[in-house]
């Protein structure tokens, strides 16, 4: 609901050139757009009293009779006080940013890049997940170099799709490069954390799922702190739990399916974005001055992934 803000009507006539109402009826207050002057009207309305809105000068002046004005702009006043206070309070505040174009372009190149390389270079196994060669052997550019690799083109054109649609959300809330930046290292955490899981078992994975997950759980973990932020259910179970049963849901949706499907990845690459999102939606205001590093950021994520296939292939 705008906020509605009640005024005198002789206020109305110092900021409206010539404007009378109708005898019998007093200007209770004026709006600059319909949609407000309408919901201000309702709440007139839930008062059982009747109202006029006069179009003066490009403004909605709203009127009452007026023998209602005092009653009616009290209730006014007191709404307007209340959005006042939710609006000044611990609500949960953000700043949106550009998601860019380019990004996902880039997104869709390096993805389709590695997939064309891998199929003429047969690189699978240089690059997959492997729980005991990272683990034992130390092989940590694994939980990289995994996320670029494919089983076929469906596989692919599933990851990209689903990627690019919760990227979207997730770099309106932290900007395109930091954003990208925060989904690949969702990714690379959640393959190292599935790796330790199923260590010392052999555990083989590939695919860019790990980090569309992760992204979904950068989602939830932002709708975490928005719930928390909420003055008026501070710390209620029911708050906390909607985010994170819609982050839930998804994953068992989009996430789990027959044997092929590495369940736990998904869920790591989950867990790790939602622990990134709670922390990135904390300082969500700092983000602001990475804006200006957009650019950087988006290439320290390619350089991280060049640079995870430069130690595999030359190791």
């Amino acid at each position: 609901m705008a906020s509605l803000k009640a005024i005198e009507s002789k206020e109305v006539l110092k900021g409206l050139v010539d404007f009378e109402p109708e005898e019998g009826l007093a200007a209770v207050a004026v709006f600059d757009d319909y949609v407000a002057a309408g919901e201000a009207g309702l709440a007139i309305l839930a008062m059982g009293n009747a109202y006029w809105i006069i179009l003066q000068d490009g403004r909605y002046v709203i009127c009452v009779v007026e023998n209602r004005y005092t009653a009616v702009s009290a209730e006014l006043d007191a709404i307007a006080a209340l959005e006042a206070r939710r609006v000044g309070g611990a609500l949960f505040e953000y700043q949106e940013f550009d998601f860019g174009w380019l990004s996902f372009a880039l997104y869709a190149g390096v993805l389709i890049a590695c997939f064309v390389w891998q199929e003429s270079a047969g690189i699978v196994s240089l690059g997959q997940a492997d729980s005991v060669a990272m683990v034992q052997g130390a092989q940590w550019w694994r939980a990289v170099t995994a996320l670029t690799l494919h089983a076929d083109v469906v596989h692919l054109a599933s990851n990209l799709i689903a990627g690019m649609g919760f990227a979207f959300f997730v770099c309106r809330f932290f900007g395109a490069g930091p954003g990208w930046l925060l989904i690949l290292l969702s990714g690379i955490a959640g393959n190292v954390l599935n790796a330790v899981v199923y260590y010392p078992v052999e555990h083989y994975s590939i695919g860019a799922s790990t980090a569309v997950f992760g992204a979904l759980g950068l989602l939830t973990g932002i709708g975490l702190w928005a719930a928390a932020l909420d003055p008026y259910h501070r710390l209620s179970l029911p708050r906390w739990l909607i985010p994170v049963f819609g982050g839930l849901t998804l994953l068992g949706l989009l996430g789990v399916g027959d044997g092929t499907v590495d369940v736990a990845a998904h869920i790591s690459g989950f867990v790790c974005g939602m622990v990134f999102g709670l922390l990135g939606a904390c300082v969500q205001r700092w983000v602001f001055v990475l804006q200006h590093w957009s650019i950087a950021c988006a290439a320290l994520s390619l350089g991280l992934l060049a640079l995870a296939w430069y130690a595999r292939v030359g190791a």
